[in-house]
Parts: structure tokens; sequence; C-alpha cells
């Protein structure tokens, strides 16, 4: 494993070849990514591929087959090569191995490229089919990022703002960490339409928010000051922070995914997961999300 470097202005970004995951994000040397630390939870930033989210009893079929794919996929676990780099980006990949086949019947080509910018960092995913018959899988990001001014005895730690007036239902993982889609939840905001963050707000574990009205997730501190934002264009917008078993928990994680867990008891094909993602033989896939920092 090796670290990439990138720099941009005030901004400067530091990539892991192993999973292909961003480590740290800065300006003006002040550190936004959560550093790891494996009392709260040992990852930062890592890339969700094939799968996002549990597959229920950890088991999915495909083509009269069954196959076992631990939580998140293996993307994450795997070295990445560099492609191709510059001062401010940097594009890694993988491809299928006869390892992931075993687990994962596809041939496919991941890409992953950084951009950094004057106030942020943008985050591309192109994935490609080099099989012969279509080719099923979701996408997704976990970056984890600290609270603005932590304090532990604040009742009110910060707050999340989306950008719609809409309202926003979410999914909660019920059982072996998958979903009831049958009872969403309206999520509650206050009356400035944001929503609290305190140690209370993930005794729920997960949000599975649906996020077909929302492109922007914006993280404030305790006084209401935008703090710094994730914009993408994707059908789920997962928060998450392990405060359930560390209240003290200093980060939050907001998390864009091209995919979902499964729903509870779910028995059919990979085809017909909620939010898979599917592309022809010799086609491709993109998409990106953006974290600017205010």
């Amino acid at each position: 494993m090796q670290h990439i470097e990138l720099h941009h202005g005030p901004m400067a970004a530091r990539i892991a070849t192993l999973g292909a995951e961003l480590v740290s994000l800065t300006k003006d040397g002040r550190e936004f990514l959560w550093q790891g630390d494996p009392a709260f939870w040992h990852g930062q930033s890592p890339l969700l591929f094939p799968n996002t989210g549990n597959f229920w009893d950890g088991k999915y079929r495909y083509d009269g087959q069954e196959y076992a794919l631990e939580k998140h996929g293996f993307a994450r676990k795997m070295e990445f090569s560099v492609i191709s780099r510059s001062a401010d980006s940097v594009t890694l990949g993988i491809h299928s191995t006869d390892d992931t086949l075993k687990v994962y019947p596809f041939q496919f080509f991941l890409f992953v490229t950084y951009r950094l910018e004057e106030s942020g960092i943008e985050v591309e995913w192109f994935v490609r089919n080099e099989g012969d018959s279509p080719m099923y899988f979701a996408i997704g990001a976990h970056p984890a990022f600290y609270l603005p001014d932590f304090d532990p005895a604040d009742t009110v730690r910060g707050y999340f703002r989306f950008d719609t007036d809409k309202p926003i239902e979410y999914l909660i993982p019920t059982e072996k960490g998958c979903v009831d889609a049958e009872h969403p939840q309206l999520l509650k905001l206050d009356a400035e339409g944001m929503m609290p963050i305190t140690a209370k707000t993930f005794d729920i574990d997960t949000y599975v928010i649906e996020s077909k009205n929302i492109s922007r997730c914006t993280l404030l501190d305790a006084e209401r000051v935008p703090y710094l934002a994730v914009d993408f264009n994707m059908p789920v917008l997962s928060l998450w922070a392990p405060t359930i078993a560390r209240p003290d928990c200093p980060f939050v994680a907001i998390e864009p995914w091209a995919g979902s867990c499964d729903t509870v008891g779910f028995s059919g094909e990979l085809s017909e997961r909620r939010h898979i993602n599917s592309v022809d033989a010799s086609q491709y896939f993109r998409t990106s999300y953006k974290i600017t920092i205010f």
C-alpha cells in the first residue's frame, strides 16, 4: 500500500491505494476526515463495491447459483493500481480476479478518480462490464467527518440540512442489517428544517434515506454555521454514527449510495434488489459525489 498526496490551493488530500480510500482531507491544515481510531471505528472513507450494506443472511442469488458476500463488498480490501496522476488528481483502478469471480461472477474494471479543487474534492466512479452478459452491482461511499468543535457534553453537536422542502422518508435496519421497506419513517426536522445531531440521534443505528428529492446534505456546527457539504445524484443517502456503543463519538458518516442493503427476508435474484445497477456487456456506469468545505 502507498499513499498519494494531492494539493490544490489551501486544500490537501491523501488517498491510500488499499481500497482507493480517501484517508485525509484538509483545508489550511485543518483535518475534516475522521482519522480512524479503532476505539470508535477503524474506517475513514471506504469504497463500497459491488454491494452496499448487507445481503440477507450474507447471501445472494444469480443465474441459479447462491453466493456469499460480506457487508459492503470486497473493493475496500483490494490493492488498486495508480492509472494516472497529477498534482491535484489521481485515478486508481482494479479489475476482476480469480478470487473475486468466486464470490461475484462478473468480469469488470473499476476506476476511482479524485479531483481536488479550491474548496473540496470530487470523487468519480467508473464501472465497466468486461463480461458478455448484464452485470449487476451497487456502489457507494462511506466518508466520516469530524463534528466541528466537538464537545461530548453538548446536548446538540451539530445539524444536518437537506436541499429540499419536501417530506424526507427513511428506512431503519431492523434485522441482520437489512431494512423493512414496507414501513418507511418520516424524518423529524426542527422549526428551521434541520436535523439535530445529539448523542441519541443514531440510536436507530442508520438512517437509510430515499434521496430522490435530495442532492445535497450539509453538516452545520452547533451554531448552525455550515461546515461542509456532500453533493450527489444517487438514490440513497445513509447517515450513521456508532453512538449506541460510543455516545462520545466525535464524527458522523454521510454516505451517498448508488445501491441499498437488502430488505428483511429478501430471497429474490440479484437483479431484483432495491436500487441495483445494471450494465450491459462492454458498457459502463459512471457517477460521482463531491465534498465541499466551507
